[in-house]
């Protein structure tokens, strides 16, 4: 018997026998061993390290997470201090960004839009991640201003008046996509 689950009001019963019974059971076997092995311990205690294995990456993931975001603030705070006040003394920051996760790139937005009249327009050439936002302070659109770039470059996306997020259909286009998102945003400043 390989599984006995319940579906609504019956029971679904898996199971081989005979010939199949015997290449399953030696199957099961040799993976149960490749597994120990992986995992180096006894066969006996794959569950346990197993359960070990998953722990040590969920905390190293929170770990690496939590390191991401300071960095991605650290970073927002130099860039803050680095862009000076521009028409009506908003603070605009155009970057793209090469060899980072998306998670880093909402980090970085958030941070520095925490600043008043600072509107972030960010996105990655690897997988051509956008995001744009702005403290509220700022006035705008942002959510308007992404569909409107996506809907000339390509791509999908959406989000609200102060944070957008959006994936263009190529990466390689993610230069163009911010010229644009400028050029826009120029526009509705005037």
């Amino acid at each position: 018997m390989r599984r006995c689950t319940k579906v609504r009001q019956d029971w679904r019963v898996e199971f081989v026998c005979g010939g199949r019974a015997e290449r399953v059971a030696r199957h099961d076997f040799h993976l149960l061993r490749q597994t120990a092995e992986k995992l180096a311990c006894a066969a006996e205690d794959t569950v346990s390290a197993a359960s070990r294995a998953v722990a040590e990456r969920d905390a190293n993931f929170k770990t690496v997470r939590t390191s991401l975001q300071r960095l991605a603030e650290a970073e927002a705070a130099l860039a803050l201090q680095a862009t000076a006040p521009g028409p009506q003394g908003l603070r605009i920051l155009s970057r793209v960004f090469e060899g980072v996760l998306a998670d880093y790139l909402g980090f970085f937005g958030t941070a520095f839009a925490k600043s008043e009249k600072a509107i972030a327009l960010l996105a990655t050439v690897e997988d051509g991640q956008l995001l744009f936002a702005q403290h509220p302070s700022a006035g705008k659109d942002m959510n308007a201003l992404l569909k409107q770039v996506l809907e000339e470059i390509g791509g999908k996306g959406g989000g609200t008046r102060d944070f957008a997020r959006g994936r263009l259909n190529d990466g390689a286009s993610a230069k163009r996509a911010l010229s644009l998102a400028e050029k826009l945003w120029v526009r509705r400043i005037a």
